[in-house]
């Protein structure tokens, strides 16, 4: 027997491995260790800081055009740097093996110098110099706008084995009353040109700010580690970066820059990170202080120039207003956000919104999941916006579209699931709005006297939905009724544009889900019916012909009924009558939801952005389901001559398999295992089963191994290799029990056994049919022995072996 791997296939798995793009020879080393007196051309002979190479960075690009800079890994920096020419900056090993991030850090220790506020009781005061500070609000040099001053917290003992938890950037109120009342918190002055300014904090203990014993402060005092803004074509790869003001951002970049495998935060000023355009690759967003706009990415002047901004493997953690894109009011307009393969888990403190544009031409979410929002897609302009295989876990809105513009938008492979509230609706639509809804899953779940909705909006002027192969769930409270969809008609004409069909409705509580019907009477006349009964919403709608209603308020399967178990996030079809039905429709998600992700800690996040690794909705998912092949699995069994049958299977989705086996059975026996193979890079696999006998039918079944422990199997898939003798005798050798296959031959079959001397031990017959027949020669002792059969169609002699 042998096995094999052929590549062919892409993989999807919880830890999807990117290689950063390999740079040329950097044109100068810089490390802690160096001395500003080196040349620094060389990693053994580095300077020491980026403010003393500087200069040569210029001369440099006058020749070049750009400037490669290699920082060292594990130390950090302090500089500031404003080019007039693109900057690639990467790093290089320690000499010991380490190739982990540089650090650029912008803040200054304050652990000594507070004062007690003589109006307060708790709070602690001192005069902080700040430099660097350019904020459109303040001015030159002021505090103001998008510059802020912001005061980060430091567990001693904790940042020496989780630097990234034991960072935690006090909260920001803007007036000593409240910084009195909530222990850990500050308040700084905005829009004001002090320098130095007061900085006033309250410690999470209480106790003053000098020397404490637990934590150790720090305050910003820069507005940006690097600022290439108006140049295009800058790098930035394997760098952490904190304590920066939120200024123009910390990492600013013009056109065609780009960003893998960095970590901002926490404290690293969360607006704005100013990218005209270009790509954010494996990168980690901690919080800042709340006095910012509360983004971490903003994509901004970003109309013309075929502008493509995108992010792509990314987590935001505890972030309110992750991504914002708008144009500057001017230009051509024409522009794309992408964001693909990213998480966000909100700030749950302040609930806004995962995306938000202004302005723009394209929105494109791909294969993303966002946690906690307020809204997922904040009501952007966008002309054209598209989501396929999104997540929007407990919003209050999942897609709300903006005003101002014709949106044409397409929601495809979604699961969107809200979060109790007052109002509620899985797609907010306006006049102008656009979609198309199509095999995905709104479950709402709504509180208070608010009318929630799956889609509201529909029937407006101008607006168009169609809505087919979707899955509604009304998990409303007992107070609050459901609008399940609206439609427009006219005079008893069906005048509408909308299209609702295939889809699925299920109440699972609620006091009533109704729907709209809107008649038209007259150019100016709308009288509005409340259908409660999905019956005669068909009847007056001629809507949903081939669509299901299910009323499961009093059942005690709950959504059981429908689902494998979604309280954990597993929407797959459940084994039940309804799920069964919905599967034969051809309703719900073509890649169902099977886990909610779990939110990672700071340093689980950190530890996969390091080893480019990303967290993906597939990583949860279970590759089994009711001990059958979850995903679509393509085993192909074939005969290739009289002794070889080769097995094949391709397995695109190979996340959370721990290894497989390939089982094998004969007609009326047990299946029995061949080989274990473990999970290989590529998804397609290749087995050769030489252990065959010429005539018998084998079959095979592929066992898929989870990590977590559980099996499933897929249907067994049967061959048999040629063979033009009468009779074949399986299995040979034996411990006596055989099975004696005729190869097609229907009649009377007579056989007869002959011992190793030629002499008659055993005769019969029997009536043959298309199935072997089992004999039992067990009580023969063990020894070479033949088998002759006589038929109708001719005889024959084999030799077979008794153990």
């Amino acid at each position: 027997m042998a096995w094999k791997f052929r590549a062919k296939g892409v993989i999807l798995s919880l830890l999807i491995p990117v290689i950063a793009a390999a740079q040329d020879t950097p044109d100068f080393y810089i490390s802690n260790q160096g001395k500003d007196s080196y040349p620094g051309t060389s990693p053994l002979l580095p300077r020491k800081t980026i403010t003393a190479t500087a200069p040569l960075f210029t001369n440099l690009a006058g020749l070049k055009g750009k400037v490669k800079v290699a920082l060292r890994s594990g130390d950090i920096f302090d500089g500031r740097l404003v080019t007039t020419y693109p900057i690639q900056m990467q790093t290089y090993a320690d000499g010991h093996g380490n190739t982990g991030f540089a650090t650029l850090d912008g803040s200054e220790e304050f652990s000594t110098g507070w004062i007690k506020d003589s109006d307060t009781g708790s709070v602690y005061k001192q005069a902080i110099p700040y430099q660097g500070f350019t904020g459109a609000g303040g001015g030159i040099n002021g505090i103001g706008s998008y510059s802020y001053i912001y005061v980060t917290e430091v567990n001693k003992a904790l940042e020496k084995t989780a630097p990234f938890t034991a960072r935690r950037v006090l909260t920001f109120y803007n007036s000593l009353q409240l910084v009195e009342e909530n222990p850990g918190s500050f308040y700084a002055p905005v829009n004001t040109h002090d320098n130095p300014l007061m900085v006033y904090v309250h410690t999470s203990d209480g106790s003053s700010p000098n020397s404490n014993e637990k934590y150790r402060y720090e305050v910003t005092v820069r507005d940006w580690a690097v600022n290439s803004t108006t140049q295009a074509g800058n790098t930035f790869d394997n760098l952490w970066v904190y304590g920066y003001g939120a200024g123009n951002g910390m990492l600013p970049g013009g056109d065609n820059s780009s960003y893998n495998k960095i970590i901002f935060g926490p404290g690293a000023g969360i607006h704005h990170l100013t990218v005209r355009g270009g790509v954010i690759d494996h990168s980690l967003f901690l919080p800042s202080a709340k006095n910012t706009s509360e983004f971490a990415v903003v994509f901004y002047d970003a109309e013309g120039l075929q502008r493509h901004c995108t992010i792509k493997n990314c987590m935001f953690l505890d972030i309110p207003e992750p991504v914002y894109m708008h144009t500057s009011g001017s230009g051509t307009r024409y522009n794309v956000l992408e964001i693909d393969s990213t998480v966000a888990f909100a700030d749950t403190t302040s609930r806004r919104s995962f995306n938000y544009t202004s302005d723009n031409d394209t929105v494109l979410l791909n294969n993303s999941y966002a946690d906690g929002f307020g809204i997922g897609y904040n009501f952007g302009t966008a002309k054209y916006a598209s989501f396929n295989n999104c997540y929007f876990k407990d919003v209050g809105t999942g897609i709300g579209y903006g005003t101002g513009n014709p949106v044409n938008s397409v929601v495809h492979n979604c699961f969107i699931k809200t979060k109790s509230e007052s109002f509620t609706t899985g797609i907010y639509m306006q006049w102008g709005t656009t979609v198309q809804l199509t095999n995905s899953i709104l479950h709402i779940c709504g509180s208070g006297p608010g009318v929630s909705s799956f889609v509201y909006g529909g029937g407006a002027p101008s607006a168009k939905i169609t809505a087919l192969r979707n899955i509604f769930i009304c998990d409303d409270s007992t107070s609050s009724p459901m609008i399940a969809a609206t439609i427009k008609t006219g005079n008893g004409q069906y005048q509408t544009k909308d299209k609702w069909d295939n889809n699925v409705y299920i109440l699972l509580h609620g006091n009533k889900m109704f729907w709209n019907v809107i008649n038209v009477y007259g150019p100016n006349s709308l009288a509005k019916s409340q259908v409660d009964n999905f019956d005669d919403w068909k009847k007056q709608s001629g809507q949903d012909q081939h669509s299901l209603f299910f009323d499961l308020r009093n059942d005690p399967r709950g959504l059981h009924a429908i689902f494998v178990n979604p309280e954990q996030g597993d929407y797959e079809l459940a084994d039940t009558p309804e799920g069964n039905q919905i599967a034969a429709m051809g309703a719900g998600m073509t890649s169902p939801i099977t886990c909610f992700i779990k939110r990672p800690t700071y340093e689980e996040a950190a530890d996969l952005i390091r080893k480019n690794e990303v967290l993906s909705i597939n990583g949860c998912r279970n590759p089994c389901y009711q001990h059958m092949l979850r995903v679509n699995n393509t085993l192909t069994v074939k005969a290739i001559n009289t002794n070889r049958i080769v097995i094949q299977w391709n397995i695109a989705e190979q996340q959370n398999i721990g290894h497989y086996e390939l089982q094998r059975a004969t007609v009326n026996n047990v299946f029995r295992r061949v080989v274990s193979i473990p999970v290989g890079s590529d998804s397609l696999y290749s087995f050769a089963d030489n252990d065959v006998t010429p005539g018998i039918p084998y079959q095979y079944r592929l066992v898929v191994v989870a990590t977590a422990g559980n099996a499933c199997y897929s249907d067994a898939k049967a061959a048999k290799t040629d063979d033009d003798r009468l009779f074949s005798l399986y299995p040979n050798p034996s411990d006596g029990k055989v099975w004696l296959y005729m190869n097609g031959y229907l009649g009377k079959v007579n056989y007869h056994i002959l011992n190793s001397g030629g002499q008659s031990v055993i005769k019969g017959n029997y009536f043959s049919w298309y199935g072997p027949q089992g004999l039992d020669f067990t009580a023969l002792p063990g020894g070479i022995y033949f088998m002759k059969i006589e038929t109708s169609a001719g005889s024959g002699i084999q030799k077979f072996v008794k153990k």
